[in-house]
């Protein structure tokens, strides 16, 4: 199995997600004056530049926006194409709709340890640190936002699925 590259893992998992949570709303209120893409891309490459030579990777796909979706604000931002387990196809900062902090998500590829089968994991970091939120959609924007939305419905408009079921 290949091991997630440095740069690429810790720029979602550690610079991404602790922007999320110590900013939080503000990185949504207005976008940077140089724009969102610029911002990701400088935030990129200054990290990078923390890294040893060989663990550098270049920003191609990298891009963000800031919208809003099924009333909840969020950055939807487009990482590099992932190439091992854990390393994300996107990751967003969300804040839900009524409340007042954000949220980070990932939709992290991932391999199947029993058969190999490539596929994703919607993860999140909080405070507490990462929460594997279960199988993901086809890493497509669109699919990711729509597996954010129904995170955020509020529990008793979820429909449940399984053997239990509310009548």
């Amino acid at each position: 199995m290949t091991e997630s590259r440095v740069h690429h893992y810790r720029f979602a998992h550690r610079v991404l997600a602790g922007a999320a949570l110590d900013f939080g709303p503000r990185m949504l209120d207005t976008p940077p004056a140089h724009g969102v893409q610029q911002s990701l891309v400088a935030m990129w490459n200054g990290f990078g530049e923390s890294l040893p030579l060989e663990d550098r990777l270049p920003s191609d796909g990298l891009s963000g926006r800031i919208l809003d979706h099924a009333g909840h604000r969020l950055l939807l931002v487009t990482l590099p194409a992932p190439a091992a387990s854990a390393e994300a196809y996107f990751a967003a900062v969300v804040l839900p709709r009524g409340v007042s902090t954000c949220r980070f998500l990932t939709l992290e590829y991932s391999v199947s340890p029993i058969d190999g089968t490539s596929g994703t994991v919607l993860g999140e970091w909080s405070s507490e640190g990462h929460h594997n939120l279960g199988q993901g959609p086809e890493p497509m924007p669109d699919l990711f936002l729509e597996a954010i939305g129904r995170l955020l419905e509020p529990a008793q408009t979820r429909k449940t699925r399984g053997l239990f079921r509310r009548r």
